[in-house]
């Protein structure tokens, strides 16, 4: 939302199924923000409502700028595009501004600004053991990863692909960590994990393998967002040893969907299923969260 002088909504470009009332909103930040001002205190740069975050920037000529997104997005990563939309829109409309006459259409022309602009990455962190499919399901994408490391030198991988085909997705970015390395450093990973909006745990099917990984699972919950854990039964071709998903799925308590990353239409496979992983992520299997 782009909030003019006295609290006027000039500008607002929605997504998500989430609604807001804006006008609303934008009344009651623009006296947030005088109210600030009062005082004395210093800006009030974000606002925390049940589920929501109201992240805000004042502009030249008391114009606010305004980010709804959920509590857990990183606000150092909103507060950068904000920036960026901040410049393009007085690089855009600047001299139009010095004598604005509250036409709010001449802003329509920003929607497309601000779709390259504003859109966070899809973040999804990719989750297992050794050997049971992680790597391939980053070479399924061209461009190569970024290797750092955390306090304890543990790797962590990160590949940024740019996207098409996904709703109100330009862009994904990727994070890879072996299972262990990442439950025994769990508290430098928190906020990753708490910002992710999928966290792709894989497993082999394997009766071994899914048994290891489910004594991680509780602590993982606990630093994952409501709905955002997610199995993928790789290895689903190997008929004689792979469990089904829907055995995994009752036995993990979590959403949990197959894969077979040695098929030819592999690649195809996992990029429709991150849309479907995004469409039913809130319609949680009810068997499975009495069980928990």
């Amino acid at each position: 939302m782009v909030i003019m002088s006295g609290g006027l909504l000039a500008y607002s470009r929605q997504y998500g199924e989430k609604k807001v009332d804006q006008d609303l909103i934008s009344g009651f930040l623009t006296a947030l923000a005088s109210f600030s001002s009062e005082v004395k205190g210093g800006a009030i740069e974000s606002l925390v409502m049940e589920d929501i975050r109201f992240i805000y920037s004042l502009g030249e000529n008391d114009i606010i700028f305004v980010f709804c997104c959920d509590k857990d997005d990183l606000e150092d990563e909103v507060q950068e595009r904000i920036g960026k939309v901040k410049d393009e829109f007085y690089e855009m409309f600047g001299d139009q501004l010095k004598k604005w006459s509250g036409n709010m259409s001449i802003f329509r022309p920003f929607d497309e600004i601000v779709d390259d602009l504003i859109l966070l990455p899809l973040k999804i962190v990719i989750v297992g053991e050794a050997n049971v499919g992680k790597s391939t399901l980053l070479n399924f994408f061209p461009g190569e990863a970024i290797l750092s490391f955390d306090e304890n030198d543990n790797a962590i991988m990160k590949k940024s692909v740019e996207v098409e085909g996904i709703k109100n997705v330009k862009q994904i970015d990727f994070f890879k960590f072996d299972l262990d390395a990442l439950m025994n450093d769990l508290r430098f990973h928190a906020d990753l994990l708490k910002s992710a909006d999928i966290v792709l745990l894989v497993v082999s099917s394997g009766a071994s393998n899914i048994a290891r990984t489910k004594k991680h699972i509780k602590r993982l919950k606990e630093k994952v967002r409501p709905g955002r854990l997610i199995c993928l039964a790789n290895k689903q071709d190997m008929k004689d040893v792979a469990y089904e998903p829907e055995f995994i799925a009752k036995n993990y308590g979590m959403k949990t969907y197959g894969f077979s990353a040695t098929k030819p239409s592999a690649k195809d496979d996992f990029f429709h299923l991150i849309g479907t992983m995004l469409a039913n992520m809130f319609t949680p299997d009810p068997e499975m969260e009495s069980e928990d």
